[in-house]
């Protein structure tokens, strides 16, 4: 019987082996599809600079704008071990990101039509359901994060991932660049476009676009992994990832690092709240900050993919605390030279927002052997999940502690990621740091 097994089990890998090479253009050019639109969709919504925008106009408060923050960041995390449960032992997983990518772009649109129906009336009926809608949004992100990162990694081949992500990132933030440039053109226009039509057009288009990239996603070949469900239970799961957490060093720096850029991180979506509000720039420029930072995150993709590919992700991991050190950095010096300087937050911003999906997302990938990845990335987001809520510590701290300081601590806890970053080991050089079916 164990021989039969594993001629079983062999027949199954030649065949998914075989489906892989078969349908790799076709997932390439539809995966392309996907991400390229869903960067384009993402743009006209941007979490750092359009939503808080958004929230400041409708409510003027910093809380209000760390809430909005905090929801979208934990409702990624919180449900991904969950999903990852439900989902590892499915064949095919398919059918779950098409639900998502469904009620991601519904949630907009029904977004769109109450911000023009009571933006003005029932400011507080829209800010209740821009909250709801945007948990909705976050919590089905969190699932389809599951889905997806299992998904391309069968769909496309370790060795030609870079080649996949670099096409990707380039053709996305292009198009995203461009819908900056329609965003600043929206915002500015206040005769034709007046509030709250402006948002409802942002957020119509986004709904748009992503209907779009579902359409990509559609597409795709979903190749089968002969591999059976690792846990037999939800208890047994959990029993996997305290091994996992225990045993694997780079595991735990992995997370720490990425805990302390989280918490640098939490400006993000103030940055452009202190331009508007302290800076007195005006609403136009939110085009072009959205522009500004889809421009450093397509420009530092090329640094990183090249860095991951010719040292490896590590080396990312260490760049992408230092850039994200350099924003608040820039946030205090630039209005001291000119005002316009101050584009460059978001330059570096992008650049490290770029950087941490790339290099923190393959180091886990190297480390992590097929049969558990969904477990590793379900795991890491989910003990991740509290550090999402610093946006709204942030906002709180602002209405009491000058923008300054807050800057400065962001400075801080950046270079303290990088040291963290420093001390991880290579997958590629250092097979210890590969988590293998022994800790299971």
């Amino acid at each position: 019987m164990d021989d039969g097994g594993m001629t079983s089990s062999s027949i199954a890998l030649e065949e998914f082996n075989s489906t892989v090479e078969r349908y790799y253009r076709r997932n390439f050019i539809a995966g392309l599809v996907h991400g390229v639109f869903f960067r384009a969709s993402a743009a006209f919504v941007d979490t750092n600079t359009v939503l808080p925008a958004f929230v400041s106009a409708l409510t003027g408060s910093e809380v209000a704008v760390g809430l909005m923050a905090a929801f979208i960041g934990l409702g990624q995390v919180v449900p991904e071990l969950f999903a990852a449960y439900w989902v590892e032992g499915k064949p095919r997983k398919k059918p779950v990101l098409l639900g998502v990518i469904t009620v991601r772009w519904i949630s907009w649109v029904v977004l769109a039509w109450l911000t023009y129906r009571y933006g003005l009336t029932r400011p507080d009926v829209v800010v209740a359901a821009f909250l709801s809608l945007v948990l909705v949004f976050s919590l089905a992100g969190g699932v389809g994060t599951v889905v997806y990162a299992d998904i391309f990694a069968r769909a496309i081949p370790a060795e030609r991932r870079g080649r996949f992500m670099g096409t990707r990132n380039m053709l996305g933030f292009a198009l995203a660049i461009a819908s900056g440039i329609v965003v600043r053109a929206i915002l500015q226009d206040e005769a034709r476009f007046p509030f709250p039509t402006n948002y409802t057009v942002l957020f119509l288009l986004s709904g748009v676009v992503l209907a779009v990239a579902f359409t990509g996603f559609a597409l795709i070949k979903e190749p089968v992994y002969p591999v059976q469900r690792p846990a037999r239970s939800w208890g047994e799961m959990l029993a996997r990832a305290r091994v996992l957490l225990r045993s694997s060093q780079d595991f735990r720096r992995l997370l720490i690092g990425q805990s302390l850029l989280m918490v640098g991180l939490a400006l993000a979506p103030f940055y452009v709240v202190y331009a508007r509000n302290v800076l007195a720039v005006e609403a136009g420029m939110i085009g072009s900050f959205v522009s500004a930072q889809m421009a450093g995150a397509a420009l530092s993709n090329l640094l990183w993919g090249w860095l991951g590919d010719r040292f490896g992700n590590r080396v990312v991991v260490i760049g992408v605390a230092l850039a994200g050190g350099g924003a608040p950095l820039v946030a205090l010096g630039a209005p001291l030279v000119h005002v316009g300087l101050y584009t460059l937050v978001f330059v570096l911003l992008g650049a490290t927002l770029s950087g941490m999906r790339l290099g923190f997302g393959n180091f886990l990938l190297e480390i992590a052997p097929p049969e558990v990845r969904p477990t590793c990335v379900a795991l890491r987001d989910t003990l991740l999940a509290p550090f999402t809520l610093f946006p709204l510590v942030a906002g709180a701290l602002i209405q009491h502690v000058p923008y300054t300081t807050v800057f400065w601590a962001a400075t801080l806890v950046m270079l303290v990621g990088a040291g963290v970053a420093w001390r991880l080991r290579e997958p590629r050089h250092h097979a210890e740091a590969i988590c293998t079916l022994d800790m299971w």
